[in-house]
């Protein structure tokens, strides 16, 4: 896969999150949906910081 497919090669629509280190432990990331539309009661993601990652940085 180049690094930067064609939009229509991915399979899905990719969508602009939101990343929020949780105040409460550290070290863990909440990420939502930018767009309300799309939030939902099981729309988000507690990921620990080792498994968020820049992209930018994989390139």
């Amino acid at each position: 896969m180049p690094a930067d497919p064609d939009p229509d090669d991915l399979g899905y629509d990719p969508l602009e999150l939101d990343i929020t280190e949780s105040s409460a432990d550290g070290g863990h990331y909440v990420i939502l949906p930018h767009d309300e539309e799309f939030l939902r009661d099981d729309a988000f993601i507690v990921a620990e910081e080792d498994a968020v990652v820049s992209l930018d940085d994989r390139i």
